[in-house]
């Protein structure tokens, strides 16, 4: 079972300096940056790596190559090699594999051995945000660290706005009398707000990823840059998929002025994330941006009308 530790990354290094930190590590959270962050803080001090610097000749890295962003088994060979060098400077070696959750089956398969009996001096950290997309025999294998998630970060006021018109458009659906008189207005909206909300998720998806790449302490080849750059886009994205969410719970249950209401709400309450749910699965196996969003929009546009 995850271990809930109050301070994960203290708490490692003290493992660490007792002499009892387990060879392999999952750790999990909701944001792979996050994650990474709070990763090579615990492989900074076991490296002895200066707090302004990434680089170190006994730390290697594994990532997802290529559009699909999948770890591949000549990757995964290559690394199980380098580990099984000695170290560069007589001291521990350390694996961070990023999205770990990108490795397939064969790749896996391939790395059980080391991940089970790894070299001396030797650290595995795995990385996720999708534990259950891994094999069970990986998972398994490592102790999991369950990481404090971190609070959202302050969007831009052009987030703000969209949430402002957001809320504004689902009280109009709500508001049957209103509805009467103009159908059609709604209809435009939810076209505004998915060209809205696309807009936004790009801009900070780009920004993002600029960040990062200027921040990336080794240099990625094309096909690993492709797969980084698609992780950020998806992560961004997810980030405020689930804002969104978030806000259209609190609009329904602050809207809801008696128990009729209340209860007539949440229907339609659980109607709306059960789509949303759905549409952001289907961004998951490539569904276009815009037609998942599109699909949503006019979804709730049904929901939110009906009697």
């Amino acid at each position: 079972m995850p271990q809930d530790l109050s301070n994960p990354t203290e708490c490692l290094k003290a493992q660490f300096a007792a002499g009892s930190l387990h060879h392999g590590l999952l750790f999990l959270g909701q944001r792979l940056q996050s994650v990474e962050r709070q990763a090579m803080e615990l492989t900074r001090s076991i490296l002895g790596i200066p707090q302004e610097q990434n680089l170190h000749p006994d730390l290697f890295h594994l990532r997802p190559s290529g559009k699909a962003r999948i770890i591949t088994v000549e990757k995964t060979r290559e690394l199980i090699g380098e580990l099984n060098r000695s170290s560069n400077q007589g001291g521990a070696k350390i694996a961070l594999i990023h999205e770990a959750d990108r490795m397939r089956k064969e790749a896996a398969n391939a790395f059980l051995k080391t991940l089970e009996e790894p070299p001396g001096d030797t650290y595995v950290f795995l990385l996720t945000t999708r534990p259950y997309s891994m094999l069970p025999t990986i998972r398994s294998r490592c102790l999991q660290v369950r990481l404090k998630g971190e609070p959202d970060s302050e969007k831009c006021e052009e987030w703000q706005e969209w949430l402002n018109t957001y809320e504004g458009w689902i009280h109009g659906l709500l508001d049957r009398e209103s509805l009467k008189k103009d159908r059609v207005s709604p209809v435009f909206a939810a076209y505004g707000l998915t060209a809205g909300l696309l807009k936004i998720i790009r801009e900070q998806a780009d920004q993002q990823c600029e960040k990062v790449l200027r921040e990336l302490p080794q240099i990625l080849d094309d096909k690993e840059k492709d797969a980084l750059e698609t992780g950020i886009r998806k992560g961004v994205r997810s980030d405020f998929l689930r804002q969104l969410s978030q806000k259209t719970r609190s609009i329904a249950v602050e809207g809801s002025k008696n128990l009729e209401t209340v209860g007539r709400n949440a229907i339609k309450l659980a109607k709306v994330l059960t789509s949303l749910e759905k549409n952001t699965g289907l961004l998951e196996v490539n569904l276009k941006d815009e037609a998942a969003l599109e699909n949503f929009y006019l979804s709730s546009l049904r929901i939110w009308s009906s009697k």
